[in-house]
C-alpha cells in the first residue's frame, strides 16, 4: 500500500519535515526503511542538542544574547528562550519516541483508507493539480506564513538600526520561531488529512441518502436492504478508522500541541508588554512586526481543528437522514449513531481544553477585559521600572 507515496504534495512536505528531524519515519517508497529511520532519529538527536547547546549558551552566556540594559528586557529574553527550550525537547523527544507507534499507526490507516477510497473512486489516482486542491490549505497555511516571515525578516534588517545584542538574538532565537512554527504547519497538515477522510465519508453518506430515497420510491431491487445494510456497515468501519486516526494524531502529538501553542502564545503576550515599555522609553525597535507569523499560528491551528471537529455532526445528520424501510437496516443505523456518540472526534491539549475557535473567542475576549482593565496598571508599572533604571545609571 503506497497511495499516500503517490501523493506528490504530501510526499514533498514530508520530506520537509524529515530534513527538519520532526518526522522520524521512513516513507513507504525509502529503499531501507530501518536504515532510514536510524538515520532519521540521529539527524533528531542531533538538532535537538544542537539547539539545546545554543539554548544553554544563551542563558549562560556574559555576551549580549540577552538584552543587559535593564533587567525586564533581560528578563523577557531569558522566557522567550526558556519556552522555546521546553517546545524543542517536546518536538524531538517526540521525534524519538512516540512517533515509532502512534504516527506509525496514523499512516498505515491512511494507507488503508487511500486505498479503499482510491478502489471505490479514482484508482487512477490525481493528477498534481488535483492534489494542490486538496492540499490548498495546508499549503496557504505553510507557505503563505513562511513567506510572510521571510519577507518580514528582510524588512527588519533593512529597517532596524544594528546591534550586537539584536545580531546575537536574532540569530539565535530564529531557529527556535523557525522549528515551532513548522511543527504547528505538521499539526495542520495531519489535522486536514483527517478533515479530508471524514469530509469523503460525509459524501458517500450523502450519494447512500439519495440512492435510498430513490430507491424506496421506485427504483427498487432484490436485496436492497441487505445491501443497505451493508454499505451502512462498510461507513462505519471507516468512521472507525478515521476515528482512530485521530486518536493516533492526538497521542502522536500530545505534548508538542502542548507547548509549541504555549510558546507561540508567550512570547505574543512578552513581545506586547516589550512594545509598550519600548513606546514609554522612546526605544526605536521594529521586533513587534515580527509577531505577525506568530498570531497567524494560532488562528490557523485552531480554525483547522474546527473544520474537522464540526464535520462529525453533519455526518450524524446524513445518517439519519437515509430512507429504511425494515428493522435490520434500522439497528444497523442505531448501531453507527451510538459510536458516532460516544466516540467523539475531537482535538485536544492532553485533555486539558478542546481546540477550537470558542478557544480563540476566549483567549481573545480575556486578553482584550485585562487590558481593558489593568492597562494603566501595567503602564505604571513599566513606568516604574523605567525610572528605576534611570536613577540607577544616574547615580552610577
Amino acid at each position: 500500500m503506497r497511495d499516500y507515496c503517490r501523493d506528490q504534495v504530501l510526499h514533498f512536505s514530508l520530506r520537509c519535515y524529515q530534513l527538519m528531524g520532526m518526522h522520524g519515519l521512513p516513507l513507504p517508497c525509502d529503499a531501507h526503511p530501518r536504515r532510514k529511520a536510524r538515520l532519521l532519529h540521529v539527524w533528531a538527536g542531533c538538532i535537538l542538542m544542537g539547539l539545546s547547546g545554543v539554548s544553554y549558551m544563551c542563558l549562560t552566556s556574559d555576551d549580549d544574547f540577552l538584552y543587559k540594559g535593564d533587567d525586564f528586557s533581560c528578563f523577557n529574553d531569558a522566557m522567550k528562550f526558556g519556552f522555546a527550550e521546553m517546545a524543542i525537547l517536546s518536538i524531538y523527544w517526540e521525534t524519538l519516541s512516540s512517533q515509532r507507534v502512534h504516527l506509525a499507526r496514523f499512516w498505515h490507516l491512511y494507507e488503508v483508507l487511500a486505498a479503499t477510497h482510491s478502489a471505490t473512486t479514482t484508482p487512477s489516482g490525481l493528477t498534481l493539480w488535483q492534489q494542490l486542491v486538496q492540499h490548498w490549505r495546508f499549503l496557504l497555511i505553510f507557505y503563505g506564513t513562511f513567506m510572510l516571515e521571510l519577507a518580514l525578516l528582510c524588512a527588519y534588517v533593512a529597517l532596524q538600526e544594528g546591534s550586537r545584542h539584536l545580531v546575537l538574538f536574532w540569530i539565535t532565537f530564529q531557529p527556535f520561531i523557525l522549528v515551532v512554527h513548522l511543527r504547528n504547519t505538521q499539526f495542520v497538515l495531519h489535522m486536514d488529512l483527517l478533515r479530508q477522510k471524514l469530509l469523503q465519508l460525509e459524501r458517500e453518506l450523502i450519494l447512500l441518502v439519495e440512492y435510498s430515497s430513490f430507491a424506496n420510491g421506485s427504483a427498487s431491487f432484490f436485496d436492497f436492504d441487505k445491501y443497505l445494510r451493508r454499505r451502512v456497515h462498510e461507513m462505519q468501519m471507516i468512521y472507525a478508522r478515521i476515528h482512530e486516526l485521530c486518536t493516533c494524531f492526538r497521542r502522536g502529538f500530545s505534548y508538542s500541541m502542548l507547548t509549541v501553542l504555549l510558546m507561540i502564545y508567550i512570547r505574543i503576550t512578552v513581545d506586547s508588554y516589550f512594545f509598550l515599555y519600548t513606546k514609554l522609553s522612546n526605544i526605536t525597535n521594529l521586533d513587534y512586526y515580527l509577531l505577525l507569523p506568530a498570531v497567524l499560528h494560532i488562528p490557523a491551528f485552531l480554525y483547522t481543528s474546527q473544520s474537522f471537529m464540526q464535520i462529525v455532526p453533519r455526518t450524524a445528520y446524513q445518517l439519519h437522514n437515509i430512507v429504511i424501510s425494515c428493522s435490520p437496516v434500522s439497528l444497523q443505523i442505531q448501531n453507527f449513531s451510538l459510536e458516532i456518540l460516544h466516540e467523539q472526534m475531537r482535538i485536544d491539549c492532553m485533555g486539558i481544553v478542546i481546540l477550537d475557535n470558542h478557544l480563540l473567542t476566549q483567549v481573545s475576549v480575556s486578553a482584550a477585559t485585562a487590558k481593558t482593565h489593568s492597562s494603566p496598571t501595567i503602564l505604571d508599572s513599566l513606568r516604574r521600572v523605567y525610572l528605576h533604571d534611570l536613577y540607577r545609571t544616574a547615580d552610577a
